[in-house]
């Protein structure tokens, strides 16, 4: 179902995944798992011979969850909790929700209570990663996973098929960033919109027949330079509605590195693949990079933004806002403020999941570009 698909269809997927993920799951009469954002270690349950998928939102109105969530909430967290109570909870047979804020601890008791006859697992990933105890809780957190998925599957999982999961996950990645090194050099080649649609449906569907897709497109493409470029790099957790990138395109922007976990953060850490497949899952929590609700170092946000700006040669940073993230609300004002200091250029994008109109986005962020190129801002 996803082997032969072209940049075209790609992006109406990224738009709506659900409908394929279904005849998908029909076809095969595979089991769905879906699980927010934040390193839940998708590797372990694709190992169960199911299809992990991470749940990125809806753009459609929101029905049932504001009566669980307050109108200030996380739009993301909200949105998530909307698309399982409304549009797409019966697609899936269970879930692996993370916690790493106070909302998603919260959105994790509201999901299981209103979905009761589901699997529904707590992925408790540490918040401080520089703990000493931190590497150890990684590790029991993955076993913990594992116990809780073979005790609902009726499976024992070997180290045989979790070395294999995380081969095809590893060249998932390759793909991604060999496609990622293409746009980055030839940003006629392949647009911001495309780049990232890819990124989000590899989160979403099988990847032993997504890969071929990759391979495929990657193969097919012809490289052109472009002219009239702007090169930024691209802050925060995710970015939505997929039409800002749209507004990027229209603009000349090339995003030549970003921070997102629906970015490079999925792809940072490929885990190791000559040894024990757990230590190496959790060796690889301690190698991405800065993830807005945990904190192992303060101001270690600002080092990696400052560092990807200049390895990236960029001219400008562009924060994207999701309203009402209380982690991102937490860390803004000291990045924008330490990266003016640095006299970098930075534009923060606000935006939310259910917005109805990007005419604002469009408005400030070509204001942005304009005077980035006429100056100093």
């Amino acid at each position: 179902m996803w082997e032969n698909l072209n940049l075209k269809d790609v992006v109406a997927l990224a738009r709506d995944p659900y409908p394929s993920i279904r005849q998908w799951s029909r076809d095969t009469g595979k089991k769905v798992v879906g699980s927010t954002i934040a390193d839940v270690p998708e590797e372990v349950v694709y190992a169960f011979d199911l299809l992990p998928v991470t749940i990125l939102g809806t753009h459609k109105p929101l029905k049932k969850a504001p009566s669980h969530l307050p109108d200030n909430a996380c739009s993301l967290a909200r949105s998530n909790l909307e698309l399982a109570l409304t549009y797409e909870g019966d697609l899936f047979s269970g879930f692996v929700l993370p916690q790493v804020c106070d909302t998603t601890q919260h959105l994790s008791d509201i999901w299981r209570i209103n979905f009761p006859d589901k699997y529904v697992h707590s992925y408790l990933a540490p918040r401080q990663a520089d703990r000493p105890s931190a590497h150890y809780w990684v590790k029991e957190e993955i076993e913990r996973l594992i116990t809780s998925l073979g005790k609902w599957t009726g499976k024992t999982l070997s180290d045989d098929a979790l070395n294999k999961s995380i081969a095809l996950h590893n060249e998932n990645k390759k793909l991604l960033a060999e496609l990622y090194d293409i746009k980055r050099n030839n940003p006629g080649t392949l647009t911001n919109k495309q780049f990232f649609a890819l990124m989000k449906v590899s989160q979403q569907v099988d990847k032993a027949e997504f890969n071929k897709s990759l391979k495929a497109i990657k193969d097919g493409l012809k490289l052109k330079k472009g002219k009239g470029y702007t090169d930024v790099i691209l802050v925060g957790i995710t970015c939505d509605p997929p039409e800002i990138f749209d507004i990027f395109d229209d603009l000349k922007v090339n995003i030549v590195g970003d921070t997102l976990v629906t970015g490079s953060r999925y792809l940072q850490g490929a885990p190791a693949m000559n040894g024990d497949p757990v230590q190496a899952l959790t060796d690889r929590h301690f190698i991405r990079g800065f993830f807005s609700p945990i904190h192992d170092n303060v101001y270690k946000n600002f080092e990696e933004v400052k560092k990807l700006y200049y390895d990236t040669k960029a001219e400008a940073v562009i924060y994207v806002h999701i309203e009402f993230c209380e982690s991102q609300e937490y860390d803004l004002p000291d990045l924008k403020d330490m990266i003016k200091k640095e006299g970098i250029p930075i534009h923060v994008l606000d935006t939310e999941y259910q917005t109805t109109s990007l005419s604002h986005v469009l408005t400030r962020t070509q204001a942005f570009f304009e005077s980035l190129k006429g100056g100093s801002l």
